[in-house]
């Protein structure tokens, strides 16, 4: 069976959605699953071995710089992907069910009250509900099931493998940073909504607590100017060069522990089988926690349908609460097996 998946957007969602693969694969060996996604983040699916092919869309840029041959490419590119038995749209928007259906196929898609735009539905063959309470990756899950006519898979019955790869090459890149002499920390300064974020001098005495050094990644400037300031405040503080996304994974797999905000380079330890904790406030926790990968979140009840963005509570946990925890985590045993290619 040609499976099509469509998620173009965010890092984490793709990261969470990305654990479908696993399902699609027990359940139907013989498919051949296609990833349609945003050109920003192809880099994440590269190398899956349950992957058939990765297709990227360059949608941003079609809508800065309007352009009738740069639209008629992308049509296409998809055009020539398919025909799928099968077309999944993780997204939930009107552009994403358009990407679907242009890819062509039966769509499916999530029903009216657990979509994001109403109109998607137009380009679905059928639509399935889902409760949009649920953790993310529940979501997920539970979509993919219900289209696939199997057990609606459920966060409790449901422990992935590491599911995030990476080549030798990009380990190369980051191997000169990690330490086989002691614990490799990493630290996430940003988040894709300031109120999510945790203030930088709080994670700086985090490090001072641990009195361990940390290395600090960014993917922007102010997740560099972040960095920095954790720097200035911290001697524990490495601040690393900009990264690829490929880099940024063989990076995350590589460590002992990593700690963020809810954000997709955070959620990466969940995928790789790293240790983590992670920082809830303005937002709901999206994937189930373990033994492993742990959340500290606040007791703000997050408004699902229409986030707070004056809610930075985030910034009230306590450096000592995520410290303690810390150290607990960075004496589990070392079970984590490496994902390189």
């Amino acid at each position: 069976m040609r499976i099509a998946l469509v998620r173009l957007s965010s890092l984490g969602d793709i990261i969470l959605s990305m654990a479908v693969l696993q399902v699609i694969r027990r359940a139907i060996p013989e498919s051949r699953i296609t990833w349609i996604t945003d050109q920003r983040f192809s880099g994440l699916l590269e190398h899956h071995p349950d992957l058939e092919q990765v297709v990227a869309v360059d949608l941003k840029s079609l809508k800065r710089h309007p352009d009738w041959s740069g639209l008629v490419e992308q049509w296409k590119r998809l055009g020539s992907v398919g025909p799928f038995e099968m077309v999944i749209d993780l997204h939930g928007m009107i552009k994403s069910a358009v990407v679907g259906a242009l890819a062509r196929g039966r769509q499916f898609g999530f029903g009216r009250s657990s979509r994001k735009e109403l109109l998607a539905g137009i380009w679905y063959k059928k639509s399935f509900d889902v409760p949009y309470e649920l953790p993310a990756m529940q979501r997920y899950l539970a979509l993919v099931s219900k289209a696939l006519d199997l057990p609606t898979m459920t966060l409790q019955d449901f422990l992935p493998e590491p599911y995030i790869f990476w080549t030798e090459e990009d380990y190369a890149t980051i191997a000169p940073y990690c330490s086989d002499q002691q614990k490799n920390i990493l630290i996430i300064p940003g988040t894709s909504a300031v109120n999510k974020n945790y203030p930088t001098r709080r994670f700086a005495e985090v490090a001072d607590l641990l009195e361990t050094p940390v290395m600090v990644c960014h993917g922007s400037k102010a997740e560099y100017d972040a960095a920095n300031e954790m720097a200035a405040f911290s001697r524990y503080v490495t601040v690393l060069p900009k990264l690829t996304i490929g880099q940024l994974k063989a990076l995350a797999g590589s460590m002992d522990l990593v700690i963020g905000g809810d954000s997709g380079p955070t959620h990466l330890a969940l995928a790789t089988g790293v240790p983590s904790i992670t920082l809830f406030g303005a937002t709901p926790v999206c994937f189930r926690p373990g033994v492993r990968n742990r959340v500290i979140k606040t007791d703000t009840t997050p408004n699902i349908l229409k986030p707070d963005m004056t809610d930075c509570s985030v910034s009230g946990i306590p450096a000592k609460q995520i410290a303690g925890l810390a150290v607990e985590l960075l004496e589990l045993p070392d079970n984590n097996p490496q994902v390189s290619l």
